[in-house]
């Protein structure tokens, strides 16, 4: 039986997301001889982490992808003239992201 946690517990979840509707049966954990004495199926038993994770992802691929509210009104913050950036902030994010990114 394989438990999916870790210090990484997203791996692999997306593999298995995909396959999901694929051999529920396996999923479920049922499993089946195969006929003339072959080898039986693989069975697969989630922990209650990979459960909640597993929910987390279907709750955040359900948000959509454009926030239009915010979108809207950044757009009209810019017609009206007061929409205004901080190059310090954006580059201060920027520089932490990068450093993050080449830590992990």
């Amino acid at each position: 039986m394989d438990i999916i946690t870790g210090n990484k517990p997203f791996a692999g979840l997306d593999a298995y997301v995909k396959n999901v509707g694929k051999g529920k049966s396996r999923i479920h954990g049922s499993s089946k001889e195969a006929p003339k004495g072959g080898l039986q199926e693989d069975k697969v038993a989630l922990s209650p982490e990979a459960k909640q994770i597993q929910e987390a992802k279907k709750s955040l691929d359900a948000l959509p992808d454009v926030r239009e509210d915010k979108v809207a009104e950044i757009k009209s913050r810019i017609e009206a003239g007061t929409y205004s950036i901080d190059g310090e902030k954006i580059a201060f994010k920027m520089i932490r992201e990068s450093i993050l990114d080449a830590l992990s």
